[in-house]
């Protein structure tokens, strides 16, 4: 897929550096020329130094091909602006904005962003994973009721060495990816066998997380 992201700060370098390493093509729109230089050195000639609500820089950055438009910078006005542009002047089929006041969910909302992650959210997330209880699961909570749970398959899970094919998910829930403990992107088709160590990710409604989990976390 070809995926446009404006703001080159922390969130937005590593969701490219993670998007690169699933072979995505992606573009990035930055302000800051010190992040731009420092993109372009790191990843090659996919970043361009720009207002991501200017029209103009989202044409130089293909944006009438892109599959997805992400916006992370900090202002929830720039991101806001930025996806309203993608969605309704250059058709982009999904856009997904961080929203780092929770309180402007309901704008979010009613003008039409397909996706927001919240940066609360976020920070929560990264303090669950430091506790020993969530040490193999993380969490991130999704516009539209629903989270995003990363679960790694601990040793003696009942899933492990089981086929895609034979596990049931629960009601509501996708599989979105399986990553290998190699870092390499598993096909997702019926054969697909689950091993010690996957970072299995999946997308289910709030009410079915606890299930999600359990799936593949539960033992012997």
């Amino acid at each position: 897929m070809y995926i446009v992201i404006v703001g080159g700060g922390k969130v937005g370098y590593h969701l490219t550096r993670a998007l690169l390493n699933a072979k995505h093509e992606v573009f990035v729109i930055e302000l800051d020329a010190e992040r731009v230089d420092d993109l372009v050195g790191r990843f090659g000639n996919m970043a361009i130094r720009g207002d991501g609500s200017e029209p103009s820089i989202l044409t130089a950055a293909g944006l009438t091909r892109a599959d997805i438009f992400i916006a992370t910078t900090s202002f929830d006005d720039a991101n806001l602006v930025a996806c309203q542009l993608a969605k309704h002047r250059f058709g982009v089929d999904r856009t997904i904005a961080l929203m780092n006041n929770p309180e402007n969910e309901r704008l979010f909302d009613i003008l039409g962003v397909d996706f927001t992650v919240s940066s609360t959210e976020i920070l929560l997330a990264a303090i669950e994973e430091d506790l020993p209880a969530h040490s193999n699961v993380r969490i991130l909570a999704i516009h539209g009721n629903r989270d995003v749970v990363g679960v790694e398959i601990p040793p003696g899970a009942l899933v492990a060495g089981t086929s895609l094919g034979l596990v049931g998910l629960p009601e509501g829930t996708k599989l979105v990816a399986v990553i290998g403990r190699n870092g390499e992107l598993k096909q997702l088709d019926d054969d697909t066998v689950f091993d010690v160590h996957d970072e299995v990710l999946g997308l289910t409604a709030v009410d079915q997380t606890e299930a999600f989990m359990e799936v593949f976390t539960s033992e012997e």
